[in-house]
This record gives C-alpha cells, structure tokens and sequence, in this order.
C-alpha cells in the first residue's frame, strides 16, 4: 500500500525516470541469471551454469580437483576449510582475490557442477599458489558433509545484494524530498554559496580551488580527475579537512571498490592531527593497516547499547564501499550526514547511488545534506551486462534531461547535463606520475593537451645511460626510449586465439632487459613499483608469466601482469602493453569507446597508457591495429617520435 501511494504521487516525468531504471535493473539482473543469447561469452551467475569447464578454464573462474588439508568448518565464529591447489598442466591463470566472495562444491566427475551438488559460500581468506582457505559463511557442526577423500571445485559467487539495493534506491527515490527529486531530474540548478565561491578561486594551488568549491557547493560538485592528478591522495583529502574544520559537520566517504577504499583510509591516515573514522565493511576485504577501524574493531569493547550509539554519535567521518553502505542504511537512522563524497563515481550506476541520495534521515531531511562525486568518465567506466544499444534511452523527456545511455554513470549524466551549471564542475590538471612523453598521446587525443607535468624529477630527468652489457643487447633500442613499439606477428591458426606466442616471448626478453637496466643504472628493481604488464586475456597473461619464469630470475615471476581492468588506479615505473590481436574481430572487444565533443575517446587504451611513470612499451600486430583508426593514430605518433 504504501509502495502504491508512492507511485501514484509521482508526476509523469518521475514515472517514467523510474520505469526506465526499473526496466534496466530487471533486463541486468535477468541478463545475470540466464546470460546474453547474442553474446559469444558467458558473464554474472549465469557463467556458473551455462559454461563449460574449458570456458572457465580460460577465463580463470574455476579451481578444480583441489584436496581438503584442514578442516575446520565446525569453528563456531571462524568456520574455515583449507584445500589443496593442484599444479594443472595448461597455463592457467585463476581470476581469483583475497576476499572475494565464492561458492564450493564436491567435483568427483565431469558432470558435477552447481545445479547438482551440494553448494556452500563463503570468502578466501588466504589464498597461494598452492592453497586456498575459505571462510565458510555458515558454520558446518557435520564435518561429514566435507568427505576427506572427495575432491572439490571453487567458483565465483554472484550475490543480489547489488541489484536489492538498487530497487531499494528506486523506492527511496519515490518518497525523496521533492527539492532532491528535481535537482536529480533536472528540474533545477545546483545551488551555491556566493560567499565561499568568492574565496581564494584564484589560487594556484589546485586541491584548494576545488576543496573550495566543494565547500561551496549547495547540492553537488563534480570533480574530474585525470590520471596521475591526485584525486583521492591529495584533493579528497583537502576536501575532508576542510569539512572536518567545520564544527560537526558529518562526513560520508563512499567508493566503488575496496581498493579505493583503502586509498581512502590512507588519505585520512596521512592527515594531521588525526582525524577520528569509521569503516563499514568486511575484515577479509579491507587492508590490514585500517583493520582498526572496522565498525566491529572500533564497538568490540563495548557491551551497552547506549555507549555504543554514543560512539558511533560521535564519529563524524564514516567511510566504505557503495555496497557496504547500502546494507547498512540503518546508519541513517543514528546519523544525518552534511556531506557525501564519492570516488571512483563513474565506475558506479546511476541506480546504484538513489539509495543514498534519496534517503531521509529521521526528522524528513535528506540524509546526505549534498553529494561530491569524484571520477573520470575517460577512464573505465561501470561494468554492464546488456549490450549498449538495448541500453540507449529514447524518451524525449529523460534525454533533455541529460539520461541517453543507463550504463552511464550519473557522474557522466550531471557533468554532460544541459541543465547542470559549470560551477558544479572543475578537473584538475596537473599530473605527477607520467614523464610527459609518456603522457603526450593520451594528454593530446583524450584531454585536448590540458594535463600540465607537476615538475617531478622522473618528469624532468633524462633517462639513466646503459650499461656497457646491455649496450649490444637487443632490446637497447627500445631501452633507451621513453615509449616504444615492437611489432609482432599474428598466431598461425585461422581463429582468433586470446593468446600471442611471439608477444609473450618478447615481453618476457624486454622484462629481463629492464630488470638488468634497473638494477644496475636505476637504483633497483622492485618487483611492486616497477614494472607492470598489461594484456588483454587471461591466456596471454599464463603464457607471459610462463616465460617469465623461464628467465630464472625470481623478482620477475613477483611482479604484476594483469588486464588492464585490474590495473585501473595502479602504477609502474614501466609498463608492457600486449595488444594480442590476431584477429581482425578481436578490435572491437580491445576498446571502450566514448565520445566528447566529437572526439572519440578509447577508455581501455587511456587507461593501459597512464599506467607508467617514466617508460612505456607496447607490442601488437600492426596490420591488425592500424584497422582501428585510434591505434593507426597511437603508432603514427610513435614513427614520429622516432
């Protein structure tokens, strides 16, 4: 009844803002279950029971035949069960991560999967090259159901929780304040203090313009911050201590991922004095420096109810994922917080954050007094399951209002908006991580030549001499250049293999020419800041990390090599880019295109290329990549420089 009384109150446009996102929510969630018929590989829950044991393989979404050693899934509080991870004959590479949420099975025959067996969820809570423990969610008192001489299979769970809390959002938006409802659909302007807009706009300091403006603002501020720019190490932190310099205004911090997160909490850990923060969220999923703060940690000494609310009264800065947040809403009915901050805001849906925008606190105001999102739509943006043309809006109404697209995010929607105001807007535009000849094609072709170098040392210094060994070597050419291509050749067969024998062998030779360059003429090589490797499918990435192996040198088996989904928000001194492109078709799943002001942006290719500080090197087919006219562009810009 009252979900009835809600709908019927709604004027046209807001009916429709909601079926739309409804029926978007419904289609992703179906689209999970039952997979994509036009799509030609399997994605969400529905991998669990429409792929093959080879199509998991490849996609490194199975640990199969694995042996019990430990079994302790009796523990009352801590029930876990460690198992045994075979040596499998394939290069296989597994997609798994401390934390992540999976399910376990018994798997005795080719036949046994999760539609006839027995399941049990739970989280890695340690995870090598041999073993992998899990956290049961449920604690197990017969041990029988784990039979010791049984072999077991572990997969990716897909939880509902997101789809829940995005309905969530949808009912919460419908009883929103009516001031809320028109500023998200446009009905009207962001509003702003005229007297804090006038202060200190002029300065050269970046993170103080725009923690200004975000002081400022009335109801939203976008912050557009390009690779390397310090978004989260520099400007939310400035953000944060000017809102924490206000008598008890209460701070939410909010991010996609728990990586963010961390990022987060290292930002507030760096602030001085210290500052008083909550985290909401998982112990398995949280870094092992912020633990501390972890809601359970931080209320583990109190035993009345009363201290505990007057503890958590007291905090004014809480901080988790958009996930955690939205599971624990009864947060707002202890608090009212004056200000949100989002990072990562364009890796989220819009859906996704209606929840905690349209919340009222307990006395009928907005629970989140205004929002600051902060992201870079040039940059990866949210993952969707459904192909873009079924998610194209066409509804006149919802497009002047700036919703063309449901898998933009509404960060992408506000800054794109007609009706927003260029107040509610900035980008910072200094970079310190990429030396500028890394950065000039991304700085040229994706940001129109705005991104200024911020003076660093390995932004102004010429790159270190080679040793007389390496001098004949025959990766010097490549060495001895801040970015570089080295062609290579397609596999033979006529299909299109997610694999490149020829790049897998050459980035491993230049690994090992950067290893030797680094240890002798660059101060070191370590394994986690200085050299990463980028490519495309979990085949090449096993057969890269087997030649790395082959060069015998222990360091080189540590470092990072991974897609460049996984390397979003990460660093090296040097990155190799693998294109492995043997195909023709295979272009199209290679980018993620976007558009802005006519100029077409490939959100993967900025990403793999504002990896690297000082050195950058990609290696691919050329005939194959000039077909795509961004890569033909990429590779005349290197001729150029050479």
């Amino acid at each position: 009844e009252n979900f009835q009384k809600r709908l019927k109150s709604l004027d046209d446009l807001e009916k429709t803002y909601v079926y739309t996102l409804y029926n978007f929510i419904t289609k992703e969630l179906y689209t999970s279950k039952s997979g994509d018929v036009d799509s030609e590989t399997k994605s969400g829950a529905s991998m669990l029971w429409l792929s093959t044991l080879d199509e998991k393989r490849e996609a490194g979404e199975i640990l199969y035949d694995l042996r019990i050693i430990d079994n302790q899934a009796s523990l009352p509080h801590k029930a876990n069960i460690t198992l045994q991870i075979p040596a499998y004959d394939e290069p296989f590479l597994s997609n798994f991560r401390l934390g992540d949420v999976v399910v376990l099975y018994q798997r005795n025959e080719a036949g046994n999967n999760v539609t006839n067996q027995l399941v049990f969820k739970g989280n890695i809570e340690r995870l090598t090259a041999t073993e992998v423990c899990i956290r049961l969610r449920a604690t197990q008192r017969n041990l029988a159901v784990f039979p010791q001489d049984s072999l077991y299979a572990m997969e990716h769970d897909y939880m509902d929780t997101t789809f829940r809390s995005m309905y969530l959002g949808l009912s919460a938006f419908m009883g929103a304040n009516q001031t809320r409802k028109d500023l998200l659909l446009g009905r009207r302007k962001p509003l702003f203090d005229e007297a804090e807009t006038s202060k200190n706009i002029d300065s050269i300091d970046d993170f103080e313009r725009v923690a200004t403006k975000a002081v400022a603002a009335k109801d939203y501020f976008l912050l557009v911050g390009p690779p390397g720019t310090g978004k989260t190490s520099r400007a939310l932190r400035r953000m944060v201590e000017k809102f924490y310099a206000q008598s008890d205004t209460q701070i939410l911090l909010l991010a996609y991922t728990n990586r963010a997160v961390d990022e987060i909490c290292s930002s507030l850990s760096s602030i001085i004095p210290s500052i008083d923060y909550i985290r909401i969220g998982s112990e398995l999923s949280c870094d092992v420096r912020f633990r501390e703060h972890l809601v359970e940690n931080v209320l583990a000494s109190y035993d009345k109810r009363r201290d505990v609310r007057q503890r958590l009264s007291a905090c004014r800065v809480y901080v988790g994922t958009v996930a955690s947040l939205s599971s624990k809403t009864e947060l707002f009915k202890l608090k009212r917080f004056d200000v949100a901050i989002v990072d990562e805001a364009t890796q989220i849906l819009e859906p996704q954050l209606l929840w905690l925008l349209s919340a009222k606190s307990s006395d009928g105001r907005d629970a989140v007094g205004k929002f600051i999102l902060i992201g870079d739509h040039k940059q990866l943006p949210a993952v969707v399951l459904q192909p873009d043309e079924q998610t194209e809006v066409c509804n006149e109404a919802l497009r002047e209002m700036g919703l063309t697209n449901l898998r933009h995010s509404l960060f992408e929607r506000l800054y794109r908006s007609p009706h927003s105001s260029s107040r509610a807007v900035d980008m910072l535009c200094r970079q310190g991580r990429m030396n500028p000849h890394v950065a000039y094609f991304p700085n040229e072709n994706f940001y129109g030549g705005k991104l200024q170098i911020v003076g660093l040392p390995h932004q102004c210094e010429e790159l270190p001499l080679l040793q007389t060994s390496l001098v004949d070597d025959e990766m010097a050419i490549y060495l001895s250049k801040r970015i570089a291509f080295h062609p290579s050749t397609p596999e033979a067969q006529q299909l299109p293999l997610k694999y490149n024998r020829s790049e897998a062998v050459w980035t491993a030779r230049m690994a090992k020419a950067i290893y030797y360059h680094y240890t002798t003429a660059c101060g070191g090589f370590l394994p986690d800041t200085t050299l990463g490797i980028i490519a495309p499918y979990r085949n090449q990435i096993a057969l890269i990390r087997r030649e790395l192996a082959n060069t015998g040198i222990d360091a080189l088996c540590r470092i990072h090599v991974d897609t460049v989904e996984r390397f979003q928000g990460s660093e090296r001194d040097v990155i190799i880019y693998s294109f492995c492109v043997n195909h023709p078709s295979q272009l199209k799943f290679l980018s993620n295109l976007t558009e802005e002001d006519g100029v077409l942006i490939d959100r993967k290719l900025n990403v793999a290329l504002t990896r690297a500080r000082k050195q950058m090197f990609l290696t691919g087919v050329p005939k194959l990549l000039e077909q795509n006219p961004i890569y033909a562009t990429l590779l005349n810009s290197l001729q150029d420089k050479t």
